[in-house]
């Protein structure tokens, strides 16, 4: 019996899907995560595609064509490349991103970033050079030429 003493069918209830790109199935779209848990610690080169979520400890190099995000919890001793870079936690070693660098007011960095947007929110603490431009692929600064040249004045 439905409100009032109506017969009326149940409400329909549909829980939010996530979006969809050419087709793939919600499951398809969690392959493209890699978490290190708290309790794990990876030492070495980590290369990967997508979002790697680091709860544990990294000690080594990170390399990624996605997002780097390491938590309020997470640790970092390398250095660190990829798409995106999101810090909650505790990295030690230089960070390059080819679009952003993002230290959260729990971040604490010490390394020099190099990025072509680079937001240090508010209680952050930093310790290196900021270097605001986009990174060439082996990770090293690019100095400009024109300190270089004599006969440039």
């Amino acid at each position: 019996m439905g409100l009032f003493g109506q017969d009326q069918p149940a409400p329909e209830i549909k829980t939010p899907q996530p979006p969809r790109k050419g087709g793939a199935s919600p499951a398809a779209g969690s392959e493209k995560r890699t978490v290190i848990a708290r309790a794990t610690t990876v030492e070495g080169r980590l290369l990967g595609s997508g979002e790697i979520l680091v709860e544990g400890m990294i000690k080594g190099t990170i390399d990624s064509d996605g997002k780097v995000r390491v938590t309020e919890l997470g640790r970092i001793e390398a250095d660190v490349h990829a798409h995106l870079v999101a810090v909650a936690g505790t990295v030690t070693g230089n960070i390059t991103a080819d679009d952003r660098i993002i230290l959260e007011p729990t971040a604490q960095v010490d390394g020099n970033i190099t990025a072509p947007r680079i937001l240090i929110e508010d209680g952050a603490t930093f310790k290196g050079q900021v270097n605001m431009k986009a990174p060439d692929r082996s990770g090293s600064i690019q100095t400009s030429s024109a300190r270089k040249d004599p006969a440039v004045r």
